[in-house]
Order: C-alpha cells, then structure tokens, then sequence
C-alpha cells in the first residue's frame, strides 16, 4: 500500500502526494508544470482543446491513445505517461511533422484549438491508423474549431506520409517507465486528507486498488463509495461542482477486465474494456451496435469512457440501453465474500436490472465484471435508432432498439425497446405482443406505432416535448418497416 500517486509527463517523472488526487489533469499541466499549450475550453470534454497522448500499460507494453485532460483527475493518472503538445519536440527542438503538416496548411487559423487538433492527429499516428478523409473526420470528431470550416485542417492530415512519420512515443525511454511502473502498479494506492469543496472543507479519500477482492471489500465497508472506470461523467459533475464526492475508487489497475471474448456466437466484454476497443470488435461482428458507437461520444471519451460505467449510471436516454434490452443481455454482478477464495458473482439479465429512476438491482458491495449477449442469427432482424439535436456528440433525445426474428416473413418474436420515453428504457409488451404471428406488412407496422404511441408517456423538457416523442415513436415503427423491407430486399437479391 502506499499513499502517493506516480505518473510521467514528456518523460519526466512525477512523484506526488496523494492529496493532489482531485486535481485536474489539465489544471496540474497548466498551473503546476507551466505546459500551457494544453487548452481548457469546456471543461466537460466536448471540445477536444484539453487533447493529449496517455500512454499506459498493456500486455507489457506502452500503449497511447489520445484523451481529454479536462475530465482526467490525477488520481485516474497513476502508472501512465503524459504527452503533451510541447513534448512533440524531437531532441534537436524540432517541431512535429503534424505540427509542419497544420503550418503548411494554413490549418491552425487562430490557434487556441490547434493543439488540440495536433493532439489528436497524433494520436492517429501512435494507433497507425490510416489517414483517410473518413477516418480523419472521425479522428477529429471531438475536436471543434470556432473561427472557420476544417478543410484546412483535414488536408494537413491526409498530406502526412504515415511511413516515414515517427511515432511521438518513441521519443521517450520506455523501458525505464516500464519498469517503473512495474515495481509500483502491483501496489494499491490509498489516501485520506482534508479538501475544499465550494469555500468548506470536509474529509475526502480515495482507493486504488490492484485486485477484484480489494475492490469489492473496499466497496462492501464503504458505503458512500463513488465507483470510476473512464471517469467521464463523473468528472464533469466534479468540474461543474454538482457532485462532491467524499470517497471514491478508481479501477484503473484492475487487471482481467479489459477482455472481449466471442465463444459461440456469445459475446462477453469485461467491465474495463473501453468502447473503442468494444467498437472495433462489433465493426466485424455487429455493424448495427457499431454504427450506434460510432456517433455517441467522441474518440476521446470512447478510449476513456465502458460499457459498464455507461450500464452503472443507469441513464435512460443512454444510447446503447435499447439494444442491450432487445439482444436480452445479461450483467455479471460480483460481491466480496469475507474469508472466500473466490468472489460472488451472479447473472442478472437487462431487461430485471432497473427498477427506476436511478435504481438497479446491483447491491451495495458488488461491481459489474461483465456483460454478456448472443449474437444474432441469421433470421433475426436488430435495428437501432438515435433521435439528437445533431448527429455526432449529442445527447439523445429519443432512443430505440427494435428486433424481429422472422421465418418466411412471418415475425416469430418480437422486441421493443425504447428510451427517453420514461425513468428508465421502457420494453412495450402490448405492441410485441401484436407483432408475433402477423406478416411484414407496411399496414401491420402502421398499426405497431400506434401501439407503440399508447404504450408510452414521455415528459416534455429542454430536449423535446411529450407529442414530438409520441410521434417519434409512432414514426420509428414505419421506418423500422421500410428498412427492413430494404434489408430483406437485398439478402433475396444477392
């Protein structure tokens, strides 16, 4: 056990107390360190200014993504290794060639977002990406640039030559940092002191811990225990001063949860592992899910931000709640078993786990571990929808998982599920039920959103009033007709 937090930044070592565990990562590289160039805008990791390469370790190795420092507390920082844009420098005090590419282009325009910009395109480099117009948008989703358009911008990244461009990491001494962090990550970091929240003073704490069982007894004996994987709503409550936690325990040293295995036709995804790994496994295996990864969050939240954390908020206009309810999946609930060899786990499925508003039927000492579901077969049709302000980065007005299985173009089975609609995602038991047994015609469907229409009762607020969400969900059934018309077309025709 120990009490302080270890972490590099460009290279240098960082040896602090504990106590500075509630400090920002942007504010400690800002007013600690001096590294301006790391620029904080939103504080609530929508804008991408704050950009910069972690890098941790996985399978022995260094690994770096780009993240936001706006809504990375120090205390999620042990064990990791910080660049910043000012440490894209070669030894000679070279710029980077992302930073020559922006110059050339005349893309940094008035240059507070740029190092964001750069941050990210780096960030691309150290993932070998390949540099695309399609993958540079989506690269640079979490980036926003307030004086002009990004054509500029986005023709620095493809005029970079990927082959003959070092990677930023490589600038550094890794083994050193391996090492390191080797002889410290298997220790579990604690540390209790006094912090000022909102002018007031109050006794604070929180736990790193290296093993399942610590952090399920840890859990089990505190009871005020905030729990943080990505950390990224978390954060933002703590930025706008909305939440004040007094104990939190950070996962980030939690090993053997960071798996997505695939055994027959069975999906199963570890609590740590972050939506862009998830996402690069469903592009192959379940497009549908993909394509719902791919426009909620940003390429820096998706490197931060699971599954799990997502499933524990128990938001119920969280984008992937509907499809979870629809596949049937099931959550793996572990709890601390004093004087066990091994844990308490059991299986809960979605569609039992939210009783309410806020309200799971996970106990007080357990953690989610995984979340399993079933692949679907080949005569079952899964649709999944998304209703925002704006297509990328929006927060969901309405949502909707829909899913058939179908044998000669009779529905056998019928799922719906729909969020936004109620305290949580709402299954529509009536509507399913008329389903079965009918046809695949457009009538059929237009009778199913009327039912669907009866079944709900949304709120109006700020996003949408209670008629336009009727209407949507009225509206999303004849859709999910057309569509799946479309789908079935194409499958006779090839």
């Amino acid at each position: 056990m120990r009490d302080y937090l270890l972490f590099y930044v460009n290279g240098i070592r960082h040896q602090i107390s504990g106590e500075r565990g509630f400090q920002s990562l942007s504010d400690f590289l800002r007013g600690d360190l001096g590294l301006v160039g790391t620029k904080v805008v939103c504080a609530e990791g929508d804008c991408g200014s704050c950009t910069l390469l972690i890098g941790r370790v996985r399978n022995s190795e260094m690994f770096y993504e780009g993240i936001n420092s706006c809504i990375q507390y120090l205390y999620q920082l042990d064990c990791a290794h910080v660049i910043t844009v000012e440490g894209l420098k070669d030894e000679a005090q070279k710029i980077h060639p992302v930073q020559k590419a922006m110059i050339d282009a005349l893309g940094s325009q008035c240059g507070y977002c740029t190092p964001g910009f750069v941050m990210s395109l780096a960030a691309m480099l150290e993932t070998q990406e390949a540099m695309t117009r399609s993958s540079v948008l989506d690269g640079l989703t979490g980036n926003l640039c307030r004086c002009t358009g990004y054509e500029q911008i986005i023709d620095a990244a493809l005029s970079l030559n990927q082959k003959e461009l070092p990677k930023a990491s490589k600038r550094f001494d890794d083994k050193a940092m391996l090492a390191d962090f080797t002889e410290h990550i298997s220790k579990a970091v604690s540390c209790e002191f006094e912090e000022k929240w909102n002018g007031s003073s109050k006794k604070v704490q929180f736990y790193v811990p290296t093993t399942l069982n610590e952090a399920l007894e840890f859990k089990q004996k505190h009871q005020d225990v905030t729990v943080v994987a990505g950390g990224t709503d978390i954060s933002v409550q703590m930025n706008k001063e909305r939440l004040e936690p007094a104990c939190v325990m950070s996962l980030t040293h939690l090993s053997g949860l960071e798996s997505l295995e695939i055994n027959n036709k069975t999906i199963t995804v570890g609590a740590r592992l972050s939506w862009s790994k998830l996402a690069e496994h469903c592009q192959q295996h379940l497009p549908q899910f993909a394509e719902i990864i791919a426009i909620f969050a940003s390429r820096q939240i998706k490197n931060s931000a699971t599954l799990a954390g997502n499933i524990a908020n128990a938001s119920p206009i969280a984008d992937f709640l509907p499809f979870l309810y629809v596949i049937d999946a099931e959550i793996e609930l572990s709890g601390y078993q004093p004087n066990a060899e091994v844990v308490n786990k059991r299986w809960v499925r979605i569609n039992q786990f939210y009783h309410g508003y806020k309200i799971t039927e996970m106990k007080q000492e357990e953690l989610i571990t995984r979340i399993r579901w079933n692949l679907p077969e080949a005569e079952e049709v899964l649709k999944l929808y998304k209703v925002s302000k704006r297509k990328d980065l929006d927060i969901s007005t309405f949502t909707a998982g829909i899913w058939l299985k179908l044998k000669k173009g009779k529905i056998q089975n019928a799922r719906l599920a729909f969020g936004g609609v109620g305290p949580v995602v709402l299954r529509l038991p009536e509507t399913e039920e008329y389903l079965q047994g009918k046809f695949l015609m457009q009538e059929i469907f237009q009778e199913a959103g009327k039912k669907a229409r009866d079944e709900i009762s949304p709120i109006s607020d700020v996003r949408a009033s209670s008629d336009y969400r009727s209407q949507l969900a009225e509206n999303i059934m004849k859709k999910f007709f057309h569509e799946c018309c479309d789908t079935q077309n194409k499958k006779e025709a090839a």
